[in-house]
C-alpha cells in the first residue's frame, strides 16, 4: 500500500513530520509525506484563487478544493502573520463552508512564511492574483524567485513576471534564429524546444542541449535525426506572448536553415516551449510528431487551431495531474492574457494523452511535478520512446 495524496482538509492534518510518520508508518518517509501534503495545499491555493477570479469551479483534477466567491474591490488586505497548520486548517474549513474570499486571503497571507517553499510560492501566487500588490505576496514572490527549490522558483517566476508584464509596456521582440547557423540536412530533422526561463539564468535542467541525458536518450531510442550539432534551436525564454510568438517565427526560420525538407520530424517541447511549437505550426510549419511535455493549453482562435491541425500529423501530450507550474500559469493568465488551461480540448488539438495516475508514478509527489517527463527514468519506465516511434493506426 502506498501513501495517498491528502485532499481537502486532510492536507492540513499533519502538523509535524513526526505526526506524518505516525499517520503512515509503513508507507513513506515522513519528509515525503509532509512534502506531498504541502504540494496538495499549494495546488488547492491556486485552484481556489482561480475559482474566485473566474467565478467557476476549477477545471481538471480538483483536490476537493472549494469554490470561492469573487473578492470585492474594497476587500481589506490581511497582514502576513504566520499561521500554523491547525489555524490554517480552521480557516480552510471556513472557506470550504462559506466560499468566503476574505477567509481565503487570510489563509494565504498566513502561509507565506515559515512553510515549505512550494506552499509559500503557491500562496503568494494566489494572493497576488486575488489582491494585486499585496505587500506580503510581493515580498514572498521576490524572495522565492531566488529559491533553491526549482518548483517553488518556477511558480514564483511565473507569477511575478506575469504581474510585471501586465503593468509594463514592452516592445514585441523580433524573430531571430540561433546565433550559430545549424548544419543543413537533406532530410527532415527533429528538435527540442525548451520552456520559459531556461535561457534566463535558471540553473535547472538543461535537458534540451545536445549531450544532456534526456537528449541522448531521445536520440538513441527514438531517432538519430534529433539535431545535436552547433546552432541547435533556442529562444529567449521570456514569459510573454510576444516573445513566444517571435520564437514560433524563429523556429520556422531555424527549420528552413536546418533541412532541405522544410519539415520537422519529431518536436519535443516542454512547458511554454509547447506554445512556441504550436505557434510555428499555426503559421504553417509542418511537424510529423509533436510531443508536448507539461505544456499549458493557451487560448487560440478557431482559425489558428484549424491551421495547427493541418500542419501537425500527430500530437502526444504528456502531463501530470496537479502540475503546480501549469496551475500557476493558468492563474497568471487571468492577469496577463491570453488565457491558458491545464488541458487541451480534443476538438481543438486531437492528441494521445499520457496522464499517469497515482499508482503509475514512482511517488505521489510526482503528480505535482513540472519536470517528471524530463527524466530519463520516466521515459524508460513508461517506454515512452516506443510510444513516440509508433505510427498512428490510420497510417498503417
Amino acid at each position: 500500500m502506498r501513501e495517498q495524496i491528502p485532499r481537502g482538509t486532510a492536507a492540513f492534518a499533519s502538523t509535524t513530520t513526526a505526526d506524518a510518520q505516525a499517520a503512515a508508518p509503513a508507507l513513506a518517509p515522513a519528509e515525503t509525506v509532509a512534502e506531498t501534503a504541502a504540494s496538495s495545499r499549494a495546488a488547492q491555493y491556486l485552484l481556489m484563487a482561480m475559482s474566485s477570479l473566474s467565478g467557476t469551479t476549477p477545471e481538471g483534477d480538483v483536490l476537493d478544493a472549494p469554490v470561492v466567491a469573487p473578492v470585492g474591490p474594497r476587500a481589506t488586505r490581511p497582514p502576513s502573520e504566520p499561521l500554523d497548520l491547525p489555524a490554517a486548517a480552521a480557516l480552510y474549513a471556513t472557506v470550504a463552508a462559506t466560499g468566503d474570499p476574505t477567509a481565503l486571503a487570510r489563509l494565504l497571507a498566513g502561509r507565506l512564511r515559515d512553510t515549505a517553499p512550494v506552499e509559500a510560492a503557491a500562496a503568494a501566487a494566489a494572493l497576488q492574483a486575488m489582491m494585486p500588490d499585496h505587500p506580503g505576496a510581493v515580498a514572498a514572490l521576490a524572495r522565492l524567485t531566488r529559491s533553491s527549490d526549482p518548483l517553488a522558483r518556477a511558480i514564483a517566476q511565473t507569477t511575478a513576471t506575469a504581474q510585471t508584464t501586465a503593468t509594463t509596456a514592452t516592445t514585441p521582440p523580433t524573430a531571430t534564429t540561433s546565433p550559430t547557423p545549424p548544419t543543413r540536412s537533406r532530410t527532415a530533422v527533429s528538435t527540442t524546444v525548451h520552456g520559459t526561463f531556461a535561457m534566463l539564468g535558471d540553473t535547472g535542467s538543461r535537458w534540451y542541449i545536445p549531450g544532456a541525458p534526456l537528449h541522448d536518450h531521445l536520440e538513441a531510442r527514438v531517432g538519430r535525426n534529433l539535431y545535436d550539432g552547433p546552432g541547435f534551436f533556442t529562444w529567449s525564454g521570456q514569459y510573454s506572448e510576444p516573445a513566444r510568438r517571435a520564437a514560433g517565427d524563429a523556429l520556422v526560420a531555424w527549420t528552413s536553415a536546418a533541412t532541405d525538407a522544410g519539415t520537422l520530424d519529431v518536436v519535443y517541447a516542454h512547458s511554454h516551449g509547447g506554445t512556441v511549437a504550436l505557434n510555428a505550426a499555426s503559421v504553417g510549419q509542418r511537424i510529423r510528431v509533436l510531443v508536448l511535455m507539461h505544456a499549458p493549453a493557451v487560448e487560440r482562435t478557431p482559425e489558428e487551431w484549424a491551421a495547427i491541425r493541418r500542419a501537425v500529423d500527430r500530437v502526444i501530450v504528456l502531463r501530470t495531474r496537479f502540475d503546480l507550474v501549469v496551475l500557476a500559469d493558468t492563474l497568471a493568465s487571468r492577469i496577463r492574457p491570453p488565457r491558458s488551461r491545464t488541458t487541451f480540448a480534443q476538438a481543438d488539438l486531437p492528441h494521445e494523452l499520457i496522464d499517469p495516475t497515482q499508482s503509475e508514478v514512482e511517488a505521489p509527489i510526482d503528480l505535482f511535478s513540472h519536470d517528471y517527463f524530463l527524466r530519463v527514468a520516466t521515459w524508460e519506465r513508461d517506454r515512452l520512446a516506443d510510444r513516440v516511434r509508433r505510427q498512428p493506426i490510420s497510417s498503417t
